[in-house]
C-alpha cells in the first residue's frame, strides 16, 4: 500500500510546479486574441502517482464519458491488482428493499483487472485532465508494463491500451464481476442471507460471442444489464482492452429479450470500436475534451492551490453527466463505488452538482439537467397521484424516478432544482427554455397551493415540513422535526411565485393565474426573522450546528435579500450567515462552499477564501479544523476532501461538494444578479493577481479581465444575446476600443455602474486609465 508519506511528498511536488506568467497565457497587449498552450497549462493539474498507488477510492485516478466511469486504483489485499471500478449512471436496480433502501439504488457492475505476473516493485500512474486519460508504468521483478486508459464520449467503450515486457509479455485483462445488490446491504451490516430473495437479483454469469466475454446479470424483474470485453493482443507486448456496459429496463418485454438486448447493446459497442481501431477513437475522444476544456480559462497564480482543484473540477464535471440522455447527476455520478445514499438526492446534491455549469460556462454538460427535467415533465413523472397538474419530488429516487409518490416533507427541493433551471435560461437567454419552464414551474406552485393552511384574515401559511438536515429530534413543532412555515419552503415559494409573474409578462403569455400569484404574495406571511437573523422556520430560531444552509436560501442562490436593497436588508445577510457559522460542530464541506459563496455576495473576498480553506478541512461533526497552505491539506481520508478531490461522509461518496468549488471561486471573480455584472466584486487580499477568459454571466454575456497588483487592468465583454449590459468594476477610468455608448449610473450602495450599449454579437475591450 502506498505511503502515506508517499502521497504528501508528491503532493508538495506538485504545488511548487513553475506557475506560467499571465503574459504566457494572453497577450496583454491583445487580450481578445490569447496565447495559450493548454496541454501545458492545465499539466499542472492533472494528479501524479510519483511512488505507489493506493487502495482508497479518494486516491483514485477517475476517468468517465457521462454515462460510464472507472475509478482506477489497487485493489486490496496482499496480491498487487490494478483495478478500474466501474460505474454507469443509469445501472440501478429495480426493488427498493424495505427497511434497507431510501429508493431504488445504483448496483455495482465490477471491477477490470490487471495482475501482473511478477512481483510489483515501483508502480505510477498520471490523471492527465487535458487528454482525460489515466496512464500509468508498473515495475516488477519480471518486466514492466505501460497503460493508458480512456472512455470514448461516443461509443460509450473503456479502452485499456497497453505494453508489456520481459517476463510481463502477453498480458491480458478480465473482469471481476460483482453481484448487482443495493450499496445499503453491506453498509447498514445486512447478511444478504436474510433478505428475502425476491427482493435480489439474481447471480450473474458468463458466456461467450465469438472471441467477446460478456458477464449477464438479470436484474429482479424485467431489465439487465450486461458487460462485453475483449483483449485484443498485438506485436511486441501490445495489447488493447475494450469494454463496454449495455443496459436495458423495457417493463413490456419478458427479461429474455430485455437481456438480449442488453447483450447486444454491449457487444455492438466493443465490435464497433474495434473496427475504427485506437487512433480514431483517440482522436475524436480528444477533440471532443479539449473542446470542452478550452471553453474557459481561468489562473490564479498566487494560489496554486485552488487553481488546480478549480481545473479539476471542471474536468470532472465533464466526465459527470452528458446532454444527450435523460439522466440527472445523482450522488455519485459515473464513479460507483460502494456506498450509503447510491442514489440521487434533490434537496442539495443535484443542485450543487450543476454548479459548473452558470459562471464556468460548461453550458453543454450542464444542459443535462435541462434534458432530463425536460423528460421527467413531459413523461408525467414529477406528477402526483391525486392531481397531476401539481408536481413536486421527494428528497429521494434514483436515475428515472422510479419508486417516485410525488408527495414530500420538504417543500421545495423541485422548486430549487428549477432555480438551477431558471439560471439555465438567465445564462443562455435560450427562449425556449424559458418557455419549457414556465409550465414546470406553475405546475410546482400548484402542489404549494393545495397544501397552503389560511388564517381567518386571509394570511397565508406553509404547512408542517421539513427544514432539511435540521436536527430532526431537537426542532420544535407539532410533531418532532416538522416546522410550520420553514425558511427554506417559503423563500422558494416566493421565488417561485414572482419568477412566474415576471415569465408571464417577459414571455407574453397572459396566463389566468397571474392574479392568484400576486394575491398570494400580498398574503403570504413575512420571512421568518428573529433576533439572530433569518430563522429555521416561524417558532424554530437558529439553536443548534446545522450542515444545510436550507433557511438561507434567501442569501444564496435566489439572492432574494441582497446587499444592493439598502444597509438594512445587508446587515440582515451578514447577521444571518454568522450566526450559521457561529457553530462549527456540524458542518459538513458544502457548508463552506455556500458560505464562501455568501460572503463572496457581500463582497468579503478575504472571508470568502477563509471558508473555503475550510471546507478542505471540514468533516461532518468536527466543525472547522484549519490547515495549511500547501495541498497536504486535500486529505488522504476516508472522509471529506479526498486527496483527488472527491469528497465523502459517514454514509459513503457524494460529489456535489467539490463541484460546488466552481461556482464560490467563480463568486469571488463574477458574479451576475439583481441585473449587473460584477468583474472581481470580492477577490481576496491573496488573489491580487489574477485572470480569466469566457466566464459566462446572466444575460448571456462572455467576460474576460485581468487583474494585476490588486487593481483590474482590463475587461473584454461580448454579448451572446443583446441583453442590457450593467456593469460594476473597479476601475474608475477605462476606455474603450471602439466607439460605443457608455453611462455612467449610481448603483444602489453609492457604486458606480455603467450601462453600455451592447448589442448581440458585439464586443467591447476596456482598459484601465
Amino acid at each position: 500500500m502506498m505511503k502515506r508519506m508517499a502521497l504528501n511528498s508528491m503532493l508538495m511536488a506538485i504545488s511548487v510546479l513553475p506557475v506560467f506568467g499571465n503574459a504566457e497565457n494572453l497577450d496583454s497587449s491583445n487580450p481578445l486574441e490569447p496565447k495559450m498552450d493548454w496541454e501545458r497549462h492545465l499539466a499542472k493539474s492533472d494528479l501524479v502517482w510519483t511512488n505507489g498507488i493506493g487502495e482508497l477510492w479518494g486516491e483514485s485516478a477517475f476517468i468517465a464519458n457521462g454515462l460510464t466511469g472507472a475509478s482506477i486504483y489497487r485493489m486490496p489485499g496482499e496480491d498487487w491488482i490494478l483495478r478500474w471500478e466501474l460505474g454507469r449512471t443509469d445501472v440501478a436496480a429495480e426493488y427498493h428493499i424495505p427497511g434497507i433502501d431510501w429508493s431504488i439504488p445504483r448496483v455495482p457492475i465490477g471491477n477490470i483487472v490487471l495482475k501482473p505476473a511478477g512481483t510489483v516493485k515501483k508502480a505510477g500512474m498520471r490523471l492527465d485532465i487535458w487528454h482525460a486519460e489515466a496512464r500509468g508504468t508498473i515495475e516488477t521483478d519480471q518486466g514492466s508494463i505501460q497503460w493508458r486508459s480512456f472512455i470514448d464520449r461516443d461509443s460509450n467503450v473503456v479502452v485499456i491500451d497497453s505494453k508489456s515486457f520481459d517476463g510481463e509479455a502477453g498480458l491480458a485483462l478480465d473482469l471481476a464481476e460483482q453481484w448487482a445488490i443495493s450499496g445499503r446491504i453491506p453498509h447498514t451490516k445486512t447478511d444478504p442471507a436474510t433478505i428475502d430473495p425476491k427482493h435480489l437479483s439474481p447471480k450473474p454469469y458468463r458466456k461467450m460471442v465469438d472471441d467477446v466475454t460478456v458477464v449477464i446479470q438479470p436484474l429482479t424483474l424485467h431489465g439487465a444489464h450486461a458487460t462485453a470485453f475483449v483483449n485484443l493482443p498485438g506485436k511486441n507486448g501490445e495489447n488493447v482492452f475494450l469494454l463496454s456496459v449495455g443496459k436495458v429496463y423495457n417493463p413490456e418485454l419478458n427479461q429474455e429479450d430485455n437481456i438480449a438486448q442488453a447483450i447486444k447493446q454491449a457487444i455492438d459497442a466493443v465490435n464497433d470500436a474495434r473496427i475504427k481501431g485506437m487512433a480514431k477513437l483517440e482522436k475524436r475522444h480528444r477533440r471532443w475534451w479539449h473542446d470542452y476544456m478550452s471553453q474557459a480559462y481561468v489562473s490564479l497564480p498566487n494560489d496554486p492551490r485552488w487553481e488546480k482543484f478549480y481545473w479539476l473540477q471542471i474536468y470532472k464535471f465533464g466526465g459527470a453527466s452528458r446532454a444527450d440522455v435523460p439522466i440527472i447527476t445523482d450522488n455519485m455520478g459515473p464513479w460507483f463505488t460502494q456506498c450509503g445514499w447510491p442514489g440521487t438526492w434533490w434537496n442539495l446534491n443535484v443542485q450543487l452538482s450543476y454548479y459548473p455549469t452558470f459562471s464556468g460556462n460548461r453550458m453543454d454538460v450542464g444542459r443535462s439537467m435541462i434534458t432530463a427535467m425536460d423528460h421527467f415533465f413531459g413523461a408525467g413523472l414529477l406528477g402526483s397521484k391525486d392531481n397531476p397538474s401539481a408536481i413536486t419530488r421527494s428528497r429521494t429516487s434514483t436515475y428515472n424516478l422510479q419508486r417516485s409518490n410525488g408527495t414530500t416533507s420538504e417543500l421545495g427541493d423541485l422548486t430549487w432544482v428549477l432555480h438551477n433551471y431558471w439560471r439555465y435560461w438567465r445564462y443562455s437567454m435560450d427562449e425556449q427554455i424559458a418557455r419549457n419552464l414556465f409550465p414546470m414551474l406553475k405546475a410546482n406552485m400548484n402542489y404549494y397551493f393545495q397544501v397552503l393552511e389560511f388564517d381567518e384574515d386571509g394570511t397565508i401559511h406553509l404547512p408542517l415540513m421539513i427544514s432539511p438536515e435540521y436536527n430532526l429530534s431537537k426542532a420544535k413543532g407539532s410533531r418532532p422535526g416538522l416546522l410550520r412555515d420553514t425558511n427554506y419552503s417559503h423563500q422558494l415559494f416566493r421565488w417561485g411565485l414572482q419568477t412566474l409573474i415576471d415569465l408571464n409578462c417577459e414571455l407574453g403569455l397572459n396566463d389566468a393565474d397571474v392574479d392568484k400569484w400576486h394575491d398570494a404574495l400580498d398574503h403570504l406571511i413575512p420571512l421568518p426573522v428573529g433576533e439572530y437573523g433569518l430563522k429555521i422556520s416561524a417558532d424554530e430560531d437558529y439553536n443548534f450546528s446545522h450542515r444545510h444552509y436550507s433557511h438561507l436560501l434567501a442569501l444564496y442562490p435566489l439572492h432574494t435579500i441582497n446587499p444592493d436593497q439598502g444597509s438594512e436588508a445587508g446587515e440582515l445577510f451578514r447577521k444571518s450567515v454568522e450566526r450559521w457559522q457561529s457553530m462549527p460542530s456540524a458542518l459538513a464541506a458544502y457548508s463552506y462552499t455556500g458560505s464562501a459563496a455568501m460572503f463572496a455576495t457581500l463582497g468579503d473576498g478575504n472571508r470568502a477564501l477563509e471558508k473555503l480553506n475550510g471546507m478542505l478541512g471540514a468533516v461532518l461533526g468536527a466543525g472547522l479544523q484549519g490547515i495549511g497552505d500547501t495541498a497536504e491539506g486535500w486529505g488522504n481520508k476516508k472522509v471529506g476532501i479526498m486527496w483527488n478531490t472527491m469528497y465523502a461522509e459517514g454514509g459513503g461518496p457524494v460529489i456535489e461538494t467539490p463541484l460546488s468549488v466552481v461556482e464560490s471561486i467563480g463568486y469571488m471573480r463574477i458574479q451576475s444578479w439583481n441585473g449587473v455584472v460584477r468583474v472581481f466584486p470580492a477577490m481576496p487580499d491573496r488573489w491580487a493577481d489574477a485572470v480569466y477568459r469566457n466566464l459566462r454571466t446572466e444575460g448571456a454575456f462572455l467576460v474576460s479581465a485581468e487583474r494585476k497588483d490588486g487593481k483590474t487592468e482590463w475587461i473584454r465583454i461580448e454579448s451572446l444575446a443583446g441583453e442590457p449590459l450593467v456593469l460594476q468594476t473597479d476601475m474608475t477610468k477605462f476606455t474603450p476600443d471602439r466607439k460605443i455608448a457608455i453611462e455612467s449610473v449610481e448603483g444602489p450602495r453609492g457604486q458606480p455602474h455603467w450601462k453600455i450599449d451592447l448589442r448581440k454579437g458585439e464586443a467591447v475591450l476596456l482598459r484601465a486609465m
